[in-house]
């Protein structure tokens, strides 16, 4: 039975081998359940300000309470998470992709994603926040604690899912980078749309829409691009530079 047990032992330790390239999977739990506690905290905030403070608020279970309901929503978040970040560590190799990415060419490469990041902040207040602002104050909070933890959320909790595990699993089906980063821009595309509904304003053919959905298209196939040539902590630090737009209108519209 011992000997037989071992070939099965060693047939298992292949396959797994040649599904992930190699990759160590212990470390790679451990390095997603680190990455996934992040991106929960993180989230945090910017989910009790969906529950507790937007004045339009989507139906909720209030069965469960409004502090449980958001204990469940977290759960469910890190779990979803957990699983991307053991998707990102465990098949990167496999298909090709760079990983976190090179951190001493990351640091040559701050200027530009600071310029990038400018460029996207700039263009989404002239043609999208400057309008969307009268029509859901709520979405631009004014407290410190959101302003500063919103761009973590988008860095960690949203490059995690969409990303590490999204554009990874796109690649792995398609075969082709290209198709895994566009697959997760228009997922990411596509969860304005339930944005629009929760906070109560109709989903139309009409400039905001319109609007919105292009530029978070455009975004998310740069931050693709990024992730695909570069690695995940260079979609890391754009992300972050974008969610960075919530202080700089809530700056602009105190003027």
């Amino acid at each position: 039975m011992e000997p037989k047990n071992l070939q099965l032992g060693e047939l298992r330790y292949r396959f797994s081998r040649s599904l992930t390239q190699g990759a160590d999977m212990r470390d790679a739990l451990v390095k997603s359940s680190a990455l996934a506690v992040c991106s929960t905290v993180f989230a945090i905030p910017y989910f009790h300000h969906l529950i507790f403070l937007s004045p339009m608020m989507a139906p909720l279970p209030l069965s469960l309470g409004l502090r449980g309901f958001l204990l469940m929503e977290l759960l469910i978040l890190f779990i979803i998470c957990l699983l991307s970040a053991v998707v990102g560590f465990s098949f990167y190799q496999r298909r090709g992709l760079p990983g976190f990415g090179d951190k001493n060419q990351f640091v040559r490469s701050i200027p530009l994603l600071l310029l990038l990041g400018a460029l996207m902040t700039i263009l989404s207040y002239l043609l999208f926040d400057r309008y969307f602002i009268k029509l859901s104050p709520s979405s631009y909070p004014k407290n410190l604690l959101y302003l500063f933890s919103f761009p973590l959320k988008a860095a960690f909790t949203e490059e995690v899912i969409l990303r590490f595990s999204l554009v990874t699993i796109g690649v792995g089906i398609f075969r082709r980078k290209v198709a895994g980063v566009v697959l997760a821009a228009a997922v990411a595309a596509l969860f304005t749309l339930k944005y629009f509904q929760f906070v109560g304003i109709s989903v139309g053919f009409n400039y905001l829409m319109v609007t919105q959905l292009l530029l978070s298209f455009t975004a998310n196939l740069i931050l693709g691009y990024l992730f695909v040539t570069r690695g995940l902590l260079y979609a890391m630090a754009l992300n972050f530079l974008f969610g960075m737009k919530y202080l700089i209108v809530s700056l602009l519209c105190n003027i």
